[in-house]
């Protein structure tokens, strides 16, 4: 249980840095790959990785 809500936070965190960092810097939004404009894209990017940090804090996964 254990690696998969660990890995999860990881994933979920570099989603809402990437996010947060294109929210600043539009060009990085280009490896965004959700439609819209580079705000909404990095909006997007925000979000997936906050519910994926939840996730993995507070469900969890079995693993085998």
């Amino acid at each position: 249980m254990v690696e998969v809500n660990t890995i999860l936070i990881i994933i979920g965190s570099i989603v809402a840095l990437i996010g947060i960092i294109a929210f600043f810097i539009p060009a990085l939004t280009k490896i965004i790959n959700a439609p819209g404009g580079p705000r909404l894209k990095a909006i997007i990017a925000i979000i997936t990785g906050i519910i994926l940090i939840l996730i993995g804090l507070i469900v969890e996964i079995p693993t085998g």
